[in-house]
């Protein structure tokens, strides 16, 4: 009887610390499922910077640091002054459609894109009045809805600058301790030792195939895109290319949702020319992308239907924010993997 109630009052301890801990981790769980997914991505040039400066040894603390700042340089430096540039364009587009003279500016913009394609089509369809619908209201609420999610990151520069350093603190020792924490954490598991091996194999594969076959793939597609609205002179390019990164988890027509209206805007507003080359640069540049890069990457491990890796995101932003675009994705990919799993067992 005393070792049962010692047992369920150890229990019932290890239950409440563990619930407190992870509320003071919770302030943190953006940096350090970022540092994850940083972790199973660069682990390959972990090992290549270790082959050079460490002869293989990936608990060397120079190795690690030189990964580190290689990742810093070339990925999360231009990220960040892409998200600030994404900021600065929502915040301009936002308070342009509050104000009444730019709203009205952007209606008689809407009439005449409106005339200018009836007279094309040799008044088959009659001009669309705008001012009987106010279609900036709907653009004004979604801009609300995407600038309250950004403002929640860069709300203290502060704040943020503590989220990047933590997240980089903790890729350091992922990157560098990654064996250790995992053997830790496989002794302490209940399961048997070959469970937990097959739930970390198919967890990594599950990082890899979605997080980059899809979400990386889908950045790329969107910086593409953006870049090519930046060169063919369509405005706020790198707002509209983060809005390309969602639609490009869109099975079928994906970044066709962003780009068809840009060549749209360039045909009557710009040069058909101007159109002409944005049309092209997407169907090349971005096209390739999705067709050749992307299933290359998703074929190498869990397989999970981009609709749901739609949904996935989408209800990952609604329950985590804006950290959900990573969160939700993984967690479906780790349910797959486990399912698998579980397959093997019975």
């Amino acid at each position: 009887m005393e070792n049962k109630s010692q047992h369920y009052f150890f229990l019932v301890l290890l239950i409440g610390v563990s619930v407190l801990t992870i509320f003071i981790f919770y302030p943190y769980l953006t940096s350090l499922l970022v540092a994850l997914v940083f972790s199973v991505m660069f682990r390959p040039l972990h090992r290549w910077v270790s082959r050079i400066f460490s002869k293989r040894n990936q608990e060397s603390t120079l190795s690690t640091f030189i990964t580190l700042a290689i990742v810093a340089i070339l990925v999360i430096t231009p990220l960040i002054f892409l998200a600030k540039q994404i900021y600065v364009e929502s915040e301009n587009l936002y308070f342009s459609l509050t104000e009444e003279g730019q709203r009205s500016q952007v209606i008689q913009s809407l009439n005449a894109l409106s005339e200018a394609l009836s007279n094309r089509l040799f008044n088959v369809f009659p001009a669309y009045d705008f001012n009987s619908l106010n279609i900036t209201t709907y653009i004004q609420n979604f801009l609300e809805w995407s600038f309250a999610n950004l403002d929640t990151i860069f709300s203290s520069v502060s704040k943020f600058a503590l989220q990047i350093f933590i997240m980089l603190f903790a890729l350091f020792y992922l990157l560098r301790d990654g064996g250790k924490l995992k053997q830790g954490i496989v002794l302490i598991s209940p399961l048997n030792d070959h469970y937990d091996e097959k739930i970390f194999s198919k967890l990594k594969q599950a990082i890899r195939s979605v997080v980059v076959g899809s979400l990386v793939v889908s950045v790329i597609q969107g910086i593409l895109t953006g870049l090519g609205f930046y060169i063919f002179g369509v405005p706020n390019p790198a707002l509209w290319g983060s809005f390309a990164v969602v639609s490009a988890l869109i099975p079928g027509i994906g970044t066709s949702l962003v780009l068809l209206p840009g060549v749209l805007y360039l045909f009557f507003v710009s040069t058909n020319l101007h159109a002409l080359g944005l049309l092209i640069w997407g169907i090349v540049a971005v096209g390739l992308i999705d067709n050749y890069l992307g299933p290359s990457l998703v074929n190498r491990g869990v397989h999970i239907h981009p609709f749901l890796i739609l949904l996935s995101v989408m209800g990952g932003l609604v329950f985590f924010g804006p950290i959900g675009f990573i969160a939700g994705p993984l967690i479906v990919a780790l349910l797959f993997a486990l399912l698998e799993i579980y397959k093997t067992t019975r």
